[in-house]
């Protein structure tokens, strides 16, 4: 099977799909990319409006994800969780392939939203945006 150049570019993320979604993430909101390499990046958006950018260097199971949701949220720094800086986490991140990406919004109302790739994570983006100007 013969996979075209534009298909294998198209999976890998970009410098300006980080960008969208840093402009797209809201409060209390985090997200997590587990890339093929089984590590976890993380962007965070605290209370006080400032994003926080972290590495995780294995895959994290179900619980273990959402314990390190409910210390990231607590302000807690798990002794796995390496703090990045922007340009560290862009070095990480740009040109790798996500094998699964978790939205997890809201404190009080958490949910957890899964996506295949930084396309899908990029349109829900682009739909909930656009819902929430239009008033819906």
């Amino acid at each position: 099977m013969r996979w075209s150049l534009s298909w294998i570019m198209a999976a890998m993320i970009s410098a300006s799909d980080v960008l969208q979604i840093l402009s797209e993430i809201h409060q209390y909101s985090i997200v997590l990319i587990e890339l093929r390499d089984a590590t976890t990046l993380g962007i965070s958006h605290s209370s006080d409006g400032k994003l926080n950018y972290f590495a995780v260097k294995r895959a994290l199971g179900t619980s273990e994800r959402d314990q390190l949701v409910k210390e990231v949220y607590s302000r807690t720094t798990p002794d796995s969780v390496n703090p990045l800086s922007m340009e560290q986490f862009l070095a990480a991140i740009e040109g790798k392939k996500p094998r699964h990406i978790w939205l997890e919004t809201g404190r009080a109302e958490q949910k957890e939203l899964g996506f295949m790739s930084i396309t899908e994570l990029k349109a829900h983006f682009r739909i909930h945006s656009k819902r929430q100007h239009s008033g819906t």
